[in-house]
């Protein structure tokens, strides 16, 4: 049954810790995705709002410049002898300021009329790239106007960074940035740390001159778990849950154990209870059979007494299992009467079997003798009993036993103090609990259950009294017991 359990243990262990890497596992994938999913949405935003500012700055462009353009495609060989189709740009740019009309003029390229424009002294700029081809020929269209709109109405961050705000985007950087060869797509640089995440765009607002703007956002983890809230939230309540369930389980099988234990426990210390009395009644019947011993009267008188001693044990033994069982102080009867608390333990003291190869040394010191108290003798007694037989029982050698008596504020005061084996402090606190027992006396291998303490504090409340325990491992232990005067 051991084995089944450990293994059953085992493998709970295992499969707690299998969920729980499981689980870490989703999340973090789950962390990613949103991370991804915040970066493309970056990403999106990020495109639209640079053709916003592209479209801007096109309806913003100087009108009073006009341009002269020839574009022709060629073929050319490489270093590698591979050839490669480049596209040739000729672009012209004349301020038209001495024109009295706004409207944009429209010239196809002429070199007669460009050098009229030389000789007349217009203000002309003139710009020649040499690009290779893209696979499609809109995006050599394209680089085109960008460039055109450049010219026109040059790119300024400010106004890049005004139109981010407005669409929520709040980037940490923007920079103009150079390139080393013709960038012809915006491109995207992802985050490479999850704990402090980075991703960055960049943009080319001008193909032909290679210049493009670069964006820097710092992706802040608490927006990304935002996003993976809810999921999230289950995730962590179904892994708790789960692993409740299996710690839950756990319990229960221990607990099952434990209870097993003490069924098995508790029979053999109730056999052990049963068998002295038996005993003692038996040897009383066979003294009863033997005519010689019945003529000794003082024997006679032992043994009648010591049996009916055992009796009022088995008795006591029983109102205990029954008072213990119920857990109920309304049901414990009480036949409260005045009697001297001094006769009644040292008629407890006389009860007791003390081991014949042990001294046993019971020291009684009442500041009154005649004390009398009011409450339940028989319950009272079985207090006594039961603190001496686990003052004997629970310790080793010589053994004394120190017995006060005292009144202070309407209570009776009763010490019980021994130099037995002792209870650690971490166990001082559960000695009074229902079958509590202490791992260094279960060592030992004494018998008991665990409810002598127990069947104590239970008669104690049912008199308004209480019982408080100081005690040091191995060195002995002081039970302080209160009963009020009045009841």
């Amino acid at each position: 049954m051991e084995k089944r359990i450990k293994f059953l243990f085992i493998l709970t262990v295992i499969a707690t810790i299998a969920v729980i890497t499981t689980q870490c596992y989703w999340v973090f994938n789950q962390y990613i995705y949103s991370l991804q999913q915040l970066e493309n949405e970056l990403y999106i935003k990020t495109i639209k709002t640079a053709e916003e500012d592209r479209k801007l700055r096109g309806e913003l462009q100087n009108k009073k410049l006009y341009t002269i353009t020839r574009t022709s495609m060629g073929i050319k060989q490489n270093n590698d002898s591979i050839l490669k189709t480049t596209w040739n740009f000729d672009i012209y740019i004349i301020n038209n300021t001495d024109e009295t009309t706004d409207e944009p003029i429209t010239i196809r390229y002429d070199s007669l009329y460009i050098d009229h424009l030389y000789k007349s002294g217009k203000d002309i700029k003139n710009h020649q790239y040499e690009i290779e081809s893209s696979d499609r020929k809109q995006d050599v269209y394209d680089a085109l106007d960008r460039f055109l709109i450049n010219e026109k109405c040059p790119f300024t961050i400010e106004r890049l960074d005004s139109l981010l705000q407005l669409n929520e985007l709040f980037s940490t950087s923007i920079k103009i940035e150079t390139t080393d060869s013709t960038v012809w797509n915006p491109e995207r640089i992802n985050h490479t740390s999850f704990l402090n995440p980075v991703f960055e765009v960049a943009y080319p607002f001008d193909i032909l001159q290679k210049q493009q703007f670069r964006i820097l956002y710092s992706l802040k983890t608490s927006t990304v778990f935002n996003k993976m809230l809810i999921s999230f939230i289950c995730s962590v309540i179904l892994s708790f849950l789960l692993i409740f369930c299996l710690i839950y389980q756990i319990r229960t099988i221990f607990r099952q154990q434990r209870i097993d234990e003490l069924r098995k426990s508790f029979i053999y210390s109730m056999t052990h209870e049963l068998k002295r009395p038996i005993t003692a009644l038996k040897l009383c019947i066979s003294f009863f059979k033997n005519d010689k011993l019945m003529k000794d009267s003082k024997m006679k008188e032992d043994i009648i007494r010591n049996s009916h001693n055992e009796l009022d044990n088995l008795s006591s033994y029983f109102s205990k299992l029954r008072d213990v069982m119920e857990d109920d102080l309304q049901s414990i009867p009480l036949n409260l009467s005045s009697f001297k608390l001094k006769e009644l333990i040292e008629h407890c003291i006389e009860k007791q079997a003390f081991p014949y190869n042990r001294d046993i040394n019971v020291k009684i010191d009442f500041e009154n003798d005649d004390f009398e108290i009011f409450a339940d003798k028989i319950h009272v007694a079985n207090i006594f009993c039961n603190l001496l037989e686990n003052a004997i029982k629970y310790s080793d050698g010589n053994t004394i036993v120190n017995i006060n008596c005292y009144f202070s504020n309407e209570k009776y005061l009763i010490e019980v103090s021994d130099n037995g084996f002792g209870i650690s402090e971490k166990d001082c606190k559960y000695v009074f609990n229902r079958f509590f027992r202490s791992a260094n006396i279960i060592k030992t291998n004494i018998p008991g259950i665990g409810l002598g303490l127990y069947y104590v504090r239970l008669l104690l409340k049912a008199h308004n009294g209480n019982i408080s325990l100081q005690s040091t491992l191995g060195k002995g232990s002081k039970f302080t017991i209160e009963i009020p005067k009045k009841q």
